[in-house]
């Protein structure tokens, strides 16, 4: 006998196991990922990408965390974070700002392949501020606090001086020659600054960031186009 609730179940069930079968896919991509980089998948990073993996997937249908959760977009994402991983300077940089983090690329992937680093996360938006803390708490991340705040907010409540970074990051944003000139004011003499950027510089005045920072180090980051790593250092210590 003819059914639409039949029909509709038997819709529902092809629904959701072709999703189960895109998602296998994409969990696939990130082993062959992590084997390129002689990274054992079920090691505790290969672990705990999998978990971030899997919440952005599960969040994403109710948070624009990224444009896609096709692996072709989240390859380059994770590619580029722990590409970064492997060169961040751990013992030198035990604390850590992140501004912008929105979906966490590549903080929490620095943070999940530097277990010891203290890492703050600052995102005005409510709803990408609650997925970063329950990516933090999920993948067991200690030491992460997230500040759902713009960063001048964030930087008008730390006293010059007192809250001191000794790396910063962002990606995806351009900051203000305000914000610049704000951070130099929480920084020591080996504070890094790691712009993540297309072809132009990540700062609205491109002359506020060459007259206060000094560039130290820049890098194409592999496998995407006009996409580089920009490390910069304070000149207020010079």
């Amino acid at each position: 006998m003819f059914s639409f609730a039949g029909i509709n179940n038997l819709t529902l069930f092809y629904s959701e196991f072709r999703i189960k079968q895109i998602f296998m896919y994409i969990k696939d991509g990130l082993k062959q990922l992590l084997n390129e980089f002689d990274i054992e998948p079920n090691a505790d990073p290969g672990l705990k990408l999998q978990t971030y993996l899997s919440l952005l997937e599960k969040w994403n249908s109710r948070v624009n965390l990224t444009a896609s959760i096709a692996w072709s977009a989240l390859e380059p994402l994770f590619r580029e974070g722990i590409w970064a991983s492997l060169k961040y300077p751990a013992a030198a940089c035990r604390s850590h700002l992140d501004i912008g983090s929105g979906a966490g690329f590549p903080a929490i992937i620095l943070h999940v392949f530097n277990m010891e680093m203290n890492l703050e996360l600052v995102e005005s938006r409510g709803k990408k501020g609650a997925f970063l803390e329950t990516v933090a708490w999920e993948l067991g991340l200690a030491g992460t606090r997230v500040h759902v705040k713009r960063l001048e907010d964030l930087l008008t409540v730390n006293e010059p001086g007192k809250k001191i970074w000794d790396c910063v990051s962002w990606k995806a944003i351009r900051l203000t020659s305000r914000d610049l000139l704000n951070l130099r004011e929480h920084v020591n003499e080996n504070t890094q600054f790691w712009m993540f950027h297309g072809k132009e510089a990540a700062a609205e005045d491109a002359r506020t960031l060459n007259a206060n920072f000094i560039l130290t180090d820049k890098q194409p980051i592999p496998g995407q186009k006009d996409s580089f790593l920009s490390i910069y250092r304070p000149n207020c210590f010079t």
